[in-house]
């Protein structure tokens, strides 16, 4: 593993985290933490593909490992105040990081967990050129996934600017590229509700979409996961 750093457009640091592949015809992998989470925690995953042939990378995230940290990241106010403006900051930052790889985005393949798929199925949305999406436990309809968190959280409902600006980064609000896209999510999962995965699935509507549900999970990647993911890859970029 490489660790690598660029300019972001605020002059902070950008650095994301490099395994080097073998198989220099398949796509590369960008993987996105969920809230809370740490590119650390991704680093078995990323050597076990990098085993496989692929090269990943690991890009840290805003408010997170080297990039600044949260008090406590589960105090409600203090999720309610950040999730977005990470998620959305992140989705901006993809070029910086694109420039920096040195790579085309025809190369690039994005998976996401948690917040990650939010950030990954956005990312997928606004470029059409990047090869397929795998989006765990997040979502791809964030007006659904808003409704579903204010729900939870007893909040009112999204005030007509804050809906304008959630439509900008929205997924379902950009047409389908016909790329390959995997889905998957626990049948239990209680902190990102899965009604956003079967918004942004029928969205999509094609063939080359897969949506893996997987029943008693809740907000986990599991092996069974990471087993489907590799399976997918293997059947769809090998």
């Amino acid at each position: 593993m490489v660790i690598h750093s660029s300019e972001s457009n605020s002059n902070q640091k950008l650095p994301f985290h490099l395994f080097q592949g073998t198989n220099k015809k398949a796509p590369i992998l960008v993987i996105y933490h969920g809230w809370a989470g740490s590119t650390a925690g991704y680093y078995d995953l990323a050597e076990e593909l990098q085993e496989q042939g692929y090269t990943v990378v690991l890009p840290d995230i805003v408010h997170h490992d080297s990039r600044g940290t949260i008090e406590n990241y589960f105090d409600v106010s203090t999720r309610q105040q950040m999730f977005w403006g990470t998620v959305f900051q992140t989705i901006d930052e993809f070029d910086i990081l694109v420039a920096e790889l040195k790579i085309d985005k025809k190369n690039i393949l994005v998976i996401g967990s948690s917040m990650g798929g939010f950030i990954a199925s956005s990312i997928f949305a606004k470029n059409h050129d990047i090869q397929g999406l795998v989006n765990v436990n997040g979502s791809g309809a964030f007006i659904v996934a808003d409704e579903f968190f204010r729900r939870s959280d007893g909040r009112d409902e999204l005030s007509g600017k804050q809906r304008v600006l959630l439509e900008t980064y929205d997924p379902i609000r950009y047409l389908h590229s016909g790329k390959p896209v995997l889905l998957m999510h626990g049948d239990s999962d209680q902190t990102i509700d899965i009604s956003g995965q079967y918004a942004y699935y029928a969205h999509c509507s094609s063939p080359d979409v897969t949506f893996d549900i997987y029943n008693e999970v809740d907000h986990q990647f599991t092996e069974d996961m990471v087993d489907g993911l590799k399976f997918w890859l293997s059947e769809n970029f090998s």
